[in-house]
């Protein structure tokens, strides 16, 4: 408990025992019942004072006088404790956003999350542990304040809007993944992120499986649609069980020695122009490349003697740490 919340707590609890000793204390030298005895605490405590009741007895006036030196001044300590609380979240809270935003500022050539429900919080913490910057767009509030809890940047608003995209740094992202609830939501993402930065590399989310369509017309690069891509899964889970399993662990471990990996191949890349044979050395030994990806073609097992041209997509299986050799040879 923060210093400021427990000074509020001890304010409201003193004034809560000064109102029932004051209630107590009115009944027993007024001969009052409780709730007149409550009422006079507490229109005199709020300072209010209608007048309608009054103590008679000597004891009774003196009795309340000291309950309202004592008890006015616990009534002021708590409002400016609550007062106090409420700047203080409030400055928090602008100070966390602003550094928020600045780091988004410095971001570049990261991924737009757009939605943060069960789809997009997924998304993120698997950008997450692929260390991928990226930045979530989410309208609900406890949402957000979950995901920025959890270390997540989360700009709170409407992924449909110019706006919100650009202060996700759009124009610096290297795609946009659309996981709103809504299908209609996730149309209207594509169609203002395809327009704000044509050449973004949009993933979005299908509900329905009759939005995949629209959405590829939207200017999605790739449509998900959960139910078809989960009935299938599980069709081939119990058709073919253990190419399902290691497929899976392939993809969603990243503790476990064997890994899937993808290289660029740019024009700079020290790969560039060379015999698949002659990639390795003694320090990578344990890698495989399974496939290549060339001008939207796929090789499957390609040949030692293939040669690796600028644009070249690679797609590598073996050892974690060989592949993170591999990849900064590849640089």
């Amino acid at each position: 408990m923060s210093e400021s919340r427990l000074t509020l707590f001890t304010a409201i609890l003193a004034l809560v025992v000064i109102i029932i000793i004051s209630t107590l204390g009115l009944a027993y030298f007024e001969d009052w019942s409780l709730f007149d005895a409550f009422w006079l605490t507490v229109i005199s405590l709020t300072t209010t004072g209608y007048g309608d009741i009054i103590p008679m007895t000597l004891g009774g006036r003196i009795f309340l006088l000291v309950v309202l030196v004592t008890g006015v001044g616990v009534v002021a300590y708590s409002l400016g404790a609550i007062i106090s609380i409420l700047v203080e979240s409030q400055i928090t809270r602008l100070l966390e956003r602003g550094k928020m935003m600045k780091t988004i500022e410095k971001l570049e050539n990261h991924v737009i999350v757009c939605g943060a429900g069960r789809v997009g919080s997924n998304v993120a913490h698997i950008l997450k542990a692929e260390r991928v910057p990226y930045v979530l767009i989410e309208t609900n509030e406890d949402l957000v304040r979950t995901m920025r809890e959890e270390g997540h940047l989360v700009i709170q608003g409407d992924a449909t809007q110019d706006a919100m995209l650009m202060a996700a740094g759009i124009q610096r992202a290297r795609g946009v993944i659309s996981a709103l609830a809504e299908d209609a939501y996730n149309v209207f993402a594509v169609l203002t992120a395809r327009a704000v930065n044509p050449g973004l590399k949009i993933v979005a989310r299908a509900a329905n499986p009759e939005t995949v369509a629209k959405l590829r017309h939207a200017g999605a690069d790739k449509v998900i649609s959960p139910t078809q891509l989960g009935g299938r899964q599980m069709a081939m889970s119990m058709l073919k069980p253990a190419s399902v399993d290691l497929v899976e662990t392939l993809f969603t471990s990243r503790s476990l020695e064997i890994q899937l990996e993808e290289v660029m191949i740019t024009e700079q890349s020290s790969m560039a122009h060379r015999a698949i044979k002659n990639l390795f050395n003694r320090q990578i030994s344990n890698v495989i490349v399974v496939a290549i990806i060339r001008d939207d073609e796929v090789i499957m097992n390609p040949h030692g003697h293939d040669y690796i041209l600028p644009g070249d997509t690679l797609i590598f299986i073996g050892s974690r740490q060989d592949l993170e050799r591999m990849e900064n040879v590849s640089l």
